[in-house]
């Protein structure tokens, strides 16, 4: 009779389970990469579409933290999602916050739901406002002229850690926007902290 032997089929088992241990951590570092950069390009396209939208209205547009998706959270912790929103020069400030029962003066854009696994935190609570030329709109406790508005996103160290972690395996970014709307995004170094 042809067949495995039963020695066979346990070193078969054993390597098997090697290659599993090996192969598993790696697995897991990859989709962590793939998350942090998913939300990365997701928070950056919103910034840009803010931006774009800023110029085409003629108007003020602007993006702020949201755990609803209809509001305002008054917080720089985005991973909870973000909301775009319009609203008229003439009629409101850069500083003004959306919320649904805001007057017909506001118009939500975009929303953009809660991230998994990823921390990203603002430069502050403030809303982040591009004016009709694209310019990124002053708020008074923001002090960096250079880079008045930044964002950084990095993995959550496990699943019930509220801060982020950068490490050497899986990097954060930085997101940072210039006072005349450019962005620049880089990689956090080894030793930075998940700070914007």
């Amino acid at each position: 009779m042809k067949g495995f032997t039963i020695l066979e089929l346990m070193i078969t088992i054993v390597v098997a389970a090697i290659l599993t241990m090996v192969a598993v951590p790696s697995f897991r570092t990859a989709i962590q990469r793939h998350r942090i950069q998913a939300a990365s390009d997701d928070l950056q396209a919103s910034v840009k579409y803010a931006r774009t939208e800023a110029v085409l209205r003629a108007t003020y547009v602007s993006l702020c933290a949201s755990t609803d998706g209809a509001s305002c959270a008054g917080t720089g912790t985005y991973e909870t999602g973000w909301i775009v929103y319009a609203h008229a020069v003439a009629t409101t400030k850069a500083s003004d916050t959306y919320t649904a029962s805001s007057s017909g003066a506001m118009q939500l854009l975009r929303a953009s739901p809660a991230l998994d696994q990823v921390a990203v935190r603002g430069l502050d609570a403030n809303v982040v406002t591009f004016g009709q030329q694209g310019q990124l709109e002053t708020v008074a406790s923001r002090t960096n002229a250079s880079q008045p508005m930044a964002f950084a996103v990095c993995g959550l160290a496990s699943a019930k850690a509220t801060t982020g972690a950068n490490t050497t395996l899986v990097p954060g970014y930085r997101l940072g926007i210039s006072r005349y709307g450019g962005m620049a995004v880089t990689r956090l170094a080894a030793a930075d902290t998940c700070q914007p």
